[in-house]
């Protein structure tokens, strides 16, 4: 036998981004603290999925794995502040300069150093810190007994302190 879901099963692609928009653009505004620039995360992440979704193996991960979806809207919004030419001066920009004037540079210091943490500290952070989960619960999702996700919320904490006092010296 296949683990390869039934085709009745596996829903089309519509259906699943109607029942997983609010989660994407929950975790693209954890990202940009931006309503407006949150929702064209959102749809960059939709047509990234859309264009992924006729293998198979990748729309498998797409539904079963919320932390594939969470990846696809890491690298969007990474993206988003690696390439300026892609953005409108018009629109809200992702810029220091805008930052620092309106007193949120340790704000995006704090977003960019959780970013740069390990894939399953940076899920540990996020959901305990963001989704305001307990350690356990947060381990529960994660798929970790409660000593793990103890350990594993420790570490993440140590890394992300190392991070923010590297990004101020």
């Amino acid at each position: 036998m296949t683990d390869t879901p039934e085709p009745d099963s596996v829903p089309d692609f519509e259906t699943w981004l109607r029942q997983s928009t609010a989660e994407i653009l929950r975790r693209s505004y954890y990202y940009t603290r931006d309503p407006m620039l949150a929702e064209d995360m959102m749809q960059e992440t939709a047509i990234k999925v859309h264009k992924a979704w006729p293998n198979g193996e990748t729309r498998s991960k797409i539904i079963t794995s919320p932390a594939y979806r969470n990846t696809i809207v890491k690298h969007c919004f990474l993206d988003h502040i690696k390439v300026r030419s892609r953005t409108n001066q018009g629109e809200v920009e992702l810029d220091i300069e805008r930052h620092q004037q309106a007193g949120t540079e340790t704000d995006q210091d704090l977003r960019l150093a959780v970013l740069s943490l390990k894939d399953d500290e940076q899920e540990m952070i996020i959901l305990r810190y963001y989704y305001d989960l307990t350690i356990e619960e947060a381990g529960t999702q994660l798929g970790l007994p409660p000593s793990k996700a103890y350990r594993l919320h420790d570490r993440a904490l140590a890394h992300l302190a190392g991070l923010m006092r590297e990004r101020k010296t």
